[in-house]
Formats: structure tokens, C-alpha cells, sequence
């Protein structure tokens, strides 16, 4: 079963800034989309395409543009792209900085694919979505273009402009394509990209901030919180991310991803799971995870599982643990002088089918 395309936050945080700048009145639109908030929450955070690209129609609307990812890419820079960017800016020369793409930017975003290929002295770097995800995709290609633009100006200076760029749809690219890339060929293609002279894979990285690329990147967590190959574990990504807005409900994960709930119930039930269960697992989890810090309050831990009233998250966690949060907390506290219930040593999993099953 096919995993649940998701990227990073900041691969829509250009966009985001650009309504803000324009005063554009988006906010409104959080209760379906929920992008904003979800960004804003952590930039690694990972967002369902679905739900980000409508975001990006909805957007374009609002500031009347037909090429929104054009205008918003001419202002994006790879430094803004998380750790993900930072990693790059760290390159040596285009090429090692391609090689990077290549290997690694599934850890970025599983909705899309970028590679490269050399023809005829030129190498063409191309990009493409894995699926269809509506109108909002054309733009966050247009960005993602002058994003990759922006790689090759890391090396062949600010002001470099392709000669030659593919398209999808000419009749429809031609026009703002021949606008922002000053002049260059557009080309029909199977993909969207361009081409640039080879010999600027051998160009040193020579013109990237040097603030941003003293930034300190981390692969190990990086590579951790990488979108999910699986179904099941893509699903529980989506849960995670929506849960910090209390918005967790089945209806609610089955919009965010694009199918109806009834086809989000059945693909977990191939899969052998209920998303009762998947739900109490993670919510689980992460409660034991944000328990650990003493400094967080049980009353925004509970908000942070997604339960708008702090009892109901009392009355859970007494179900899959025997005990109540400030309890868990006393036991882990004196946890060399209390042996702990047996509930808390058992796996999340076997925890939360034990809750189904009334044996708690």
C-alpha cells in the first residue's frame, strides 16, 4: 500500500510569508487547510500534499495570481529550506551538492522527485510529483523550479539565467516561463526543469550565506523524521501533525490526505488496523515523550494530544496506564525506590489493544 506523500514545512513557508507580506486574509481558511499552523508549529514538521496544495490554490486565489509560485520562487532561497537547505549550502561544488539531492531529498519530501542527466554537454535537472494532488500542484512546481535555479546560481553566480527550459504544457508555461527565466527556449517535455552548462558541476559554492551555512544540521534527526514509506506509519505522520491542532479525527486525517473516510478505515484494515488504535498508540507515545520534560504542564500536554478538555486526556491515560498523568509522573520520579506497574512497562501497541479489548 502506497505511503501518504508528504514534505517539510518549509518547502511552503515562502508562500506563507508572501500572503502575510501582502495582507492577504488566509487565515480563514485554517479550520480546512491548516497549513499555516502546522508550519508555524516546527519547519521539519511534515505536511500531506494534499492538504499543502490546497493551500497553494486557495492562495493564489487570494492574491490573484495565476503564476503564484512564480512570483513567490523568485524571492525563495535554498537557505530557507530547513535543515534540508542547510545541508546543501554545506556542498562543495554543484556537483557534490547534486549528489546530495539526489541521495537525500526523499528525506525531504516523498510527493515529489527531482534527478539530473547529462545530453549532449548540458545537464538537465527535472522535477515531477509522484501523484496527482489538484491545481495547487502547477504552483508548488513553479516554485520549486526557481528554488532549483537558485542551487545552480549557488555556483554560477546570482544573475544566471537558463537558455533552455522544459514544460509540461508550453502553451500554458511559455508566456511567465519566458518572463522569469529572461529570454530562455521553452521546450515540451514528459518533465518540468532546465538545462545548464556541465562544467558548472565543477563550480565551487562560492556565493551561498555564509551565516546560514554555519548553521548546524543534524542528518541522524533529520534522516529520523523522514516521511514514512509505509501507509500505516505515514498516516500516524499526518496524525502527529494535525494533532497539535485538535484536529484528529478520522473525518479530519481522511480530508487532510484527500479520501474519504470509509477508504481511510478500509486501506487500515488491509493493513491490519483500526484508527482507534493507531490514534491511542501515538497519542500515547507522545505523552511519554512531552512527560519526560518536567517543565511542560500536563494541562498543554493534553491540548498537544489533541483533547480540547485536559480530563478526557486524564481518563485516557488512567485507561492505558492504570494511573493518571500526575501519578506517571510521581512513579517516574521515585521510579528507583517505586516499581512501576506492570501497565507502564508493556509496548504502546499491546497497551492500546488491551484498552480495546476492556482488559485495563
Amino acid at each position: 500500500m502506497i505511503a501518504t506523500p508528504q514534505a517539510r514545512a518549509s518547502a511552503y513557508f515562502p508562500f506563507i510569508h508572501f500572503l502575510e507580506n501582502i495582507g492577504a486574509s488566509f487565515e480563514r481558511f485554517l479550520d480546512k487547510e491548516l497549513v499555516t499552523a502546522i508550519a508555524r508549529e516546527d519547519h521539519e514538521t511534515l505536511i500531506p500534499v494534499h492538504l499543502a496544495h490546497a493551500f497553494l490554490d486557495k492562495g493564489a486565489q487570494l492574491a490573484g495570481l495565476s503564476d503564484f509560485g512564480f512570483v513567490v520562487g523568485e524571492h525563495a532561497r535554498v537557505a530557507a529550506l530547513g535543515a534540508f537547505g542547510r545541508s546543501l549550502l554545506r556542498s562543495l561544488t554543484l556537483h557534490d551538492a547534486l549528489g546530495k539531492l539526489r541521495s537525500s531529498f526523499a528525506l525531504y519530501s516523498s510527493a515529489e522527485r527531482i534527478w539530473w542527466y547529462r545530453s549532449d554537454g548540458k545537464i538537465y535537472i527535472c522535477h515531477a510529483y509522484v501523484r496527482k494532488t489538484g491545481a495547487g500542484s502547477r504552483h508548488g512546481q513553479q516554485c520549486a523550479l526557481l528554488l532549483l535555479r537558485d542551487l545552480v546560481r549557488l555556483a554560477a553566480g546570482p544573475n544566471w539565467q537558463p537558455k533552455e527550459v522544459l514544460s509540461i504544457n508550453p502553451l500554458l508555461d511559455a508566456a511567465p516561463m519566458t518572463e522569469v527565466f529572461d529570454g530562455a527556449e521553452v521546450r515540451h517535455s514528459k518533465f518540468c526543469g532546465f538545462a545548464f552548462p556541465q562544467e558548472f558541476m565543477t563550480l565551487s559554492y562560492r556565493f551561498q550565506d555564509d551565516a546560514a551555512r554555519c548553521c548546524e544540521f543534524d542528518p541522524k534527526n533529520f534522516e529520523a523524521s523522514a516521511p514514512a514509506t509505509d501507509f500505516v506509519g505515514s498516516i500516524r505522520q499526518v496524525i502527529a501533525a494535525l494533532m497539535k491542532q485538535g484536529k484528529c479525527e478520522l473525518s479530519q486525517v481522511a480530508n487532510a490526505i484527500g479520501i474519504k473516510p470509509r477508504t481511510l478505515q478500509r486501506r487500515l484494515s488491509q493493513a491490519h488496523e483500526e484508527y482507534s488504535e493507531v490514534l491511542a498508540s501515538l497519542r500515547l507515545e507522545t505523552a511519554f515523550r512531552l512527560m519526560n520534560d518536567p517543565g511542560r504542564r500536563l494541562i498543554d500536554i493534553a491540548y498537544e494530544l489533541g483533547y480540547a478538555d485536559p480530563s478526557n486526556f486524564t481518563r485516557a491515560f488512567r485507561g492505558w496506564t492504570g494511573v493518571t498523568p500526575s501519578q506517571f509522573r510521581q512513579l517516574r520520579k521515585e521510579g528507583e525506590r517505586i516499581r512501576l506497574p506492570r501497565d507502564l512497562t508493556c509496548s504502546c501497541r499491546e497497551m492500546t489493544r488491551r484498552v480495546r479489548g476492556g482488559r485495563v
